[in-house]
């Protein structure tokens, strides 16, 4: 099973249900593993640098200790990569969003989506080195011809 997180929703009451409603529904049948896309601190960094809603990191510590709880085991890999390899996946989003956009809009949001490239990594090394509750695993600048399911041990 494989989740993905991208911010609370507008029936969400609270940040942590995006998390708590998926797992809580699969519970019955729980799979063997959960591979989400993006985490609990993700959610805190996005919301401030795209929403300007801020959420306190203690609802993130909130949300692992749930995961914690209701798993046998929790992975947390953070995969880092340089802005030289997420330009280009940047840039197809951005034409995707507005296709008729002029250069110069083009250019601009590139370089809001570069500085948000860089502020994300100083968040999460900050969040997951001062704040987090989990052990993790920092994987930097490698080719990921591997499934992340081949770091899994212990299960």
């Amino acid at each position: 099973m494989s989740l993905h997180f991208d911010g609370p929703k507008p029936y969400h009451s609270s940040p942590i249900e995006q998390y708590t409603i998926p797992f809580d529904l699969a519970i019955d049948s729980m799979p063997e593993f959960i591979l989400c896309d993006r985490g609990f601190s993700e959610v805190c960094f996005y919301d401030e640098f795209r929403r300007h809603i801020s959420i306190s990191h203690e609802w993130a510590q909130v949300a692992e200790s749930y995961f914690l709880e209701k798993s046998r085991n929790v992975k947390v890999f953070l995969l880092e990569r340089d802005w030289d390899w997420a330009q280009p996946h940047h840039f197809e989003e951005v034409k995707k969003e507005e296709p008729n956009a002029t250069a110069w809009w083009i250019k601009n949001r590139m370089k809001a989506r570069e500085a948000e490239h860089y502020a994300y990594y100083d968040y999460m090394h900050n969040y997951l080195n001062n704040h987090s509750l989990l052990p993790h695993t920092v994987l930097r600048d490698v080719e990921y011809d591997f499934s992340l399911f081949d770091l899994i041990t212990d299960v």
